[in-house]
């Protein structure tokens, strides 16, 4: 099925819903998309990030590792982006004497007293950030049994993982500018949103919230007495635009949204008080990412800028513009793809595995 060897692990990214692929060749400065493609979930396969159905859950990622859309997958090498909501993150300050080999017992006993989970039920990793006045560690775990129930389905699809990242990693890699920190991305998915800041030293702050692109859709199937495509399709066209519909749907969204800006001040306010630096940009990601005039909507309400960025800016895609992939191409929505592209991104690294933080158990790194 695959000739892998000499080839970039190729992005993968999971979510309830949908299971996005891309492939890259290259260099991280200068890199060209080779394969891509996407499958939907059926409910009940993944749920929150919980893989509940591994035979069906494998049945689909054949079907997209066999046979992508676009161009031809010949890896069988992969970066999961695992799911930010089965993830723990959290910074720990400590002073610059632990360092070194006390380092790792460090880490152990704060994640013991900080994480919901026993260490022993915990895949973890850490880096440590250190300046000229203060050390830190980023540490992040996920439960054993969460990574195991998909290294379980990649091993019986035959896929050979070489690092787990977290998903506001991905995201970060493919979607901002260096230059653009401190920045919040909002990833609008279909349960939750998860907000994550970066700023010059990586990410700093990571939280989520139960308001998103399926709590959007049932309030307005529940408002307006529409079926939940009709409510859908309604989210879809009309969005945040007050002059369709008579301003109806707006209305209604406008008020979920409001949670979602209330957080984002939150986020921003604490994030001052503790660097006394203020987040430059909001970067939106996600499926409900590109709702008409959301980003308009954030901006005029956080007074600063809401942007949806094009994750393709810095690929070379040329392999969609051919005759035989162009009318297809033109109906993919990028957003869609930004975390599988920023682990392909990774994936083109003299060491991937190295190349960040990878929750991927020891024994199991190739």
């Amino acid at each position: 099925m695959f000739n892998f060897f000499g080839r970039k692990p190729f992005g993968l990214d999971i979510s309830d819903y949908s299971i996005e692929m891309i492939s890259l060749s290259g260099s991280p400065e200068s890199p060209r998309l080779l394969s891509m493609g996407r499958v939907t979930l059926a409910a009940g396969i993944v749920e929150d990030g919980v893989v509940l159905n591994k035979e069906k859950l494998k049945e689909r990622l054949l079907i997209l590792v066999e046979k992508p859309e676009f161009g031809k997958l010949k890896t069988r090498q992969i970066i999961f982006s695992l799911p930010e909501s089965k993830s723990f993150i959290h910074i720990l300050p400590t002073p610059q004497v632990v360092l070194g080999r006390k380092e790792r017992q460090e880490v152990e006993s704060q994640i013991e007293r900080i994480f919901p989970y026993p260490l022993s039920d915990l895949y973890f990793d850490y880096k440590i950030r250190q300046g000229a006045a203060f050390a830190e560690i980023l540490a992040v775990a996920a439960p054993k049994k969460v990574v195991d129930d998909y290294l379980e389905v990649f091993r019986s699809c035959r896929l050979l993982p070489i690092a787990l990242e977290i998903e506001s990693e991905s995201l970060t890699r493919s979607l901002v500018n260096e230059a653009d920190k401190p920045f919040l991305i909002a990833d609008i998915g279909a349960r939750t949103t998860n907000f994550s800041v970066f700023d010059e030293n990586g990410l700093r702050l990571s939280i989520s919230l139960p308001v998103a692109g399926n709590r959007l859709t049932h309030i307005l199937a529940e408002k307006l007495k529409v079926s939940w495509l009709q409510a859908e399709n309604l989210k879809r066209e009309v969005g945040l635009n007050p002059d369709l519909e008579k301003g109806k749907i707006f209305l209604i969204l406008q008020k979920e949204i409001q949670k979602i800006i209330s957080e984002i001040k939150k986020i921003d306010d604490y994030f001052q008080e503790k660097t006394k630096k203020e987040i430059k940009k909001i970067v939106l990601a996600g499926g409900s990412a590109n709702l008409p005039r959301l980003a308009d909507y954030l901006s005029e309400n956080l007074e600063k800028p809401a942007i949806v960025i094009d994750p393709w800016i810095n690929i070379n895609i040329d392999i969609l513009r051919g005759k035989e992939y162009l009318k297809k191409a033109l109906l993919v929505d990028p957003v869609l793809y930004s975390s599988a592209i920023g682990s392909a991104l990774r994936g083109l690294f003299d060491q991937p595995e190295a190349a960040g933080l990878n929750l991927l158990p020891k024994s199991r790194e190739k």
